[in-house]
Formats: structure tokens, C-alpha cells, sequence
């Protein structure tokens, strides 16, 4: 009889771990979905606005809409200028950080090691 309910309480324990399998592979499979609906939403709403500026582009001449990527082109190599030069400045900023807590760090490790020595002459003067 023992013997039927260590194997019951086997066959038990290899079900849940089946079924935690099960769930956790359920589990991805609902991320992996949620995840693909999100890439066919936006998908769609690509498709949605090509269509709108297709739309848009039937209505004005070529030579327009030429010129207005052209000036978004300018713009974002601007942007990208900028960017690249506010990186620069953090970099210098960051490092002029870095060596000013430096000096800082070892000003206050001198002051501490004064500091015990004092303690120390002090402390032998006494006795």
C-alpha cells in the first residue's frame, strides 16, 4: 500500500511540474503574441499613414514635397550635430567631475591620516 502512494505522490510531484512547464510555456507564448499584435498594430498604422502622406502627395507637386524633406534632412543633420556636441561637452564635464572628486578624495585622506596622527601624539603625550 505504501508503495501506491509514494507512486501517487510521484506521478503528483511529475504532474505539477508538467503543468508549471505548461504554464510557463503558456506564459511565453502569450508575451510572444502580445508582442507580435503590438508589431501588426504598428504595421498597420504604418501602412495608414503612408497612405494618408500618398494621399497628400497626389495633391501637391513633387517639387514640394521634395523641398520639405530636403529642409527635414537639413534638420535632422543639425540635430545630429548637436547632439554629437552636447555628448562632447558631457564627456569633458563628466571628466572634469571625475578629477576634481579625485583631488577631493585624497584631500580628505590626507586630512584623515592628519587627523589620526594627531590622535596618536596626542593620546602618547598622555601616557
Amino acid at each position: 500500500m505504501s508503495c501506491t502512494i509514494e507512486k501517487a505522490l510521484a506521478n503528483a510531484k511529475a504532474l505539477v511540474e508538467r503543468l508549471r512547464n505548461h504554464d510557463d510555456e503558456a506564459e511565453s507564448l502569450i508575451e510572444q503574441t502580445t508582442a507580435l499584435s503590438k508589431r501588426v498594430e504598428t504595421m498597420k498604422q504604418y501602412q495608414e499613414e503612408i497612405q494618408e502622406l500618398n494621399e497628400v502627395a497626389r495633391h501637391r507637386p513633387r517639387s514640394t514635397l521634395v523641398m520639405g524633406i530636403q529642409q527635414e534632412n537639413r534638420q535632422i543633420r543639425e540635430l545630429q550635430q548637436e547632439n554629437e556636441e552636447l555628448r562632447t561637452s558631457l564627456e569633458e564635464h563628466q571628466s572634469a567631475l571625475e578629477l576634481i572628486m579625485s583631488k577631493y578624495r585624497e584631500q580628505m585622506f590626507r586630512l584623515l591620516m592628519a587627523s589620526k596622527k594627531k590622535t596618536k601624539t596626542k593620546t602618547k603625550k598622555k601616557t
